[in-house]
């Protein structure tokens, strides 16, 4: 079963629920928040690294300035100027417009690394592996998909934070989505919007409340919603005294466990 950990915004501890539910039930842990990868902190290994690439465009012979190029691309990576043509590879989504609809074609398409994936071992075992996208680069779904391509039926996925394209890409195939929610209003609205979309893509989920005990009442207005709450990490500073160093949490081991055998029944 794979497991998406999610919420609506950054911050509420996506990492702390992923890294500790894949330590405590075994599953092999994959974080797609390519952007800012920081599982690496706790499952600490040998790293193996390959690189990632995506087809752009290249302006090859026989270009007569039609500009069909142009009018096809959706995202404006594409200019025609006086006597050549310029392509932005930044903002390129490597659809291929372009190069197929060329009449003259003097389009062709050459590899560009946007990133790495990153396999982590402790000795023959992977226990992590997470995507580095390129400084620079504006979409990170090409290295979510690469690290989707090799990834392990049974699995435990940590999301990018918000609800754009990383984050829908890295939940799709999941079997069962945990939203992550804080007990203060800015998470539990913004968890509303991610519940919409993972509904969306008729992903099955429930809610983690972490720090639980603050005083705002998000799993009453959870049960208001029929969000299922399928865990509670208690609000600690021991908690988060360990969190800080890169420790598992070891001393609420059972929270995660108990998180894990819920889902397996809800799902």
């Amino acid at each position: 079963m794979r497991i998406a950990v999610a919420s609506g915004k950054g911050g509420t501890g996506k990492t702390t629920v992923a890294v500790n539910l894949s330590a405590f039930s075994g599953l092999p842990l994959y974080d797609c928040d390519v952007e800012e990868p920081n599982a690496r902190v706790f499952v600490k290994g040998e790293e193996k690294s390959k690189p990632v690439f995506r087809p752009v465009p290249e302006l090859g012979e026989g270009c007569d300035l039609c500009g069909v190029c142009k009018d096809v691309c959706q995202y404006n990576a594409v200019v025609v100027l006086k006597d050549t043509v310029v392509f932005f590879p930044e903002i390129c989504h490597s659809c291929g417009a372009c190069v197929y609809l060329c009449p003259k074609n003097a389009i062709r398409e050459v590899n560009r690394e946007v990133g790495k994936v990153i396999d982590v071992y402790k000795g023959k075992k992977k226990v992590l592996t997470y995507g580095l996208l390129n400084i620079g680069e504006v979409s990170p779904v090409p290295v979510i998909k690469a690290m989707k391509k090799e990834m392990e039926r049974d699995a435990v996925i940590d999301c990018p934070p918000g609800v754009s394209c990383p984050m829908v890409e890295s939940v799709r195939d999941a079997d069962f989505v945990i939203l992550v929610a804080e007990p203060t209003p800015f998470s539990f609205h913004d968890m509303k919007i991610a519940a919409e979309v993972v509904k969306e893509l008729g992903k099955p989920f429930g809610v983690v409340i972490n720090k639980y005990g603050l005083p705002y009442d998000v799993e009453g207005k959870c049960k208001e919603l029929g969000y299922e709450v399928v865990g509670r990490i208690p609000f600690s500073r021991e908690i988060a005294e360990m969190y800080s160093k890169g420790m598992l949490l070891e001393n609420v081991r059972d929270v995660f466990e108990e998180i894990y055998d819920r889902i397996r029944e809800v799902a």
